[in-house]
């Protein structure tokens, strides 16, 4: 999972594994609590999670679908910015690993390595944004939801309709007409 995103070397990896805690969620938990999701980032080993942003009216909207080889953590908790109304949830039992933010933060600072690994995260990260975002852009519901199914087969399988309408910015409705005419 960790040489997916940079090249670490074994003594690099160490550093990690030797602060990391694994730790395991029921899909009956719902979701992380705040001191949880403020202080950790997570790695998940099995399972799948939601990200959801949630506006003034409570109303609440998919961002992000987190499955095995993904990493979880609240990006403006990192860059330690104040208020931003999200939330993640379990999907399915999920198992992580888990690391606190603030040795994450020490790694960067201390080890190449590992500073440069966060930042080719960072970068991933962002081209992936930046593709979703021109490339949905200009398709229609239907080809938005074609390629979400094809780029990622978790999500059709795993997670609930109403969050992949959700994701899309669609009803459940349509999604269930685009599933009975494939």
């Amino acid at each position: 999972m960790l040489d997916k995103t940079y090249s670490l070397s074994l003594q690099a990896k160490e550093l990690l594994t030797n602060n990391l805690e694994k730790v395991n969620y029921k899909k009956e938990d719902l979701s992380f609590s705040d001191f949880e999701i403020s202080n950790y980032a997570y790695f998940i080993e099995t399972g799948a999670v939601k990200n959801h942003y949630i506006n003034n009216n409570g109303d609440k909207t998919v961002v992000w679908f987190g499955f095995e080889g993904d990493i979880c953590v609240l990006l403006t908790k990192y860059l330690d910015i104040e208020h931003y109304p999200a939330s993640f949830e379990f999907l399915e039992d999920t198992v992580f690993y888990r690391i606190k933010l603030s040795h994450l933060k020490h790694l960067y600072a201390t080890n190449m390595e590992w500073a440069n690994w966060g930042r080719k995260l960072a970068e991933i990260l962002l081209v992936k944004t930046y593709i979703e975002i021109d490339e949905y852009r200009l398709m229609d519901a239907k080809k938005r939801y074609l390629h979400l199914i094809q780029n990622n087969e978790n999500i059709k399988n795993r997670a609930p309709i109403k969050d992949i309408a959700s994701y899309l910015g669609v009803s459940p409705v349509t999604i269930s007409r685009f599933r009975k005419k494939l």
